[in-house]
């Protein structure tokens, strides 16, 4: 009876001696799946809010504790409400890869827009609990860099 108490103990103690750098890396898989969570979910798909396009030149701001399609890139015109990048047209997509875009504070670009309802898509991303503040989510349907 001693002896199998003592061989528990070691089978326990071995399966918690697994290397740190495996945790991290398996919290790491866990959260980059949960950034996925809409792909093939009907009620993710290109959540609009009217059929009405708007025009905009706006600088790209990081934003405190923001999520959307860049992270906490959000847009932003100069005003106290912030444009948060929600989803996107497959062909704006495609312009950002073919013309090698890349998103980063301080970018300025011309867009094209609808207003998007919040679907849930980014609700299990981990971010601090701060306030960004007032924000209107977007669907985009073009965009380019603007060269001031």
């Amino acid at each position: 009876m001693l002896q199998s108490k003592k061989t528990s103990s070691v089978i326990i103690k071995n399966a918690f001696s697994i290397n740190f750098p495996f945790y991290v890396f398996a919290l790491g898989i866990l959260l980059a799946f949960s950034a996925f969570q809409c792909e093939g979910v009907a009620e993710c798909e290109d959540p609009l809010d009217g059929t009405e396009i708007y025009s905009a030149t706006l600088t790209v701001q990081e934003v405190i504790c923001g999520t959307g399609l860049w992270e906490n890139h959000w847009f932003n015109d100069g005003s106290k409400v912030y444009l948060q990048p929600y989803s996107i047209t497959e062909d704006a997509q495609a312009k950002i890869a073919k013309l090698n875009i890349d998103i980063k504070d301080g970018l300025r670009l011309k867009i094209q827009y609808q207003h998007a309802k919040e679907d849930g898509r980014y609700n299990d991303v981990i971010i601090c609990l701060a306030y960004v503040g007032e924000k209107t989510p977007i669907h985009i349907v073009d965009i380019e860099v603007v060269n001031d």
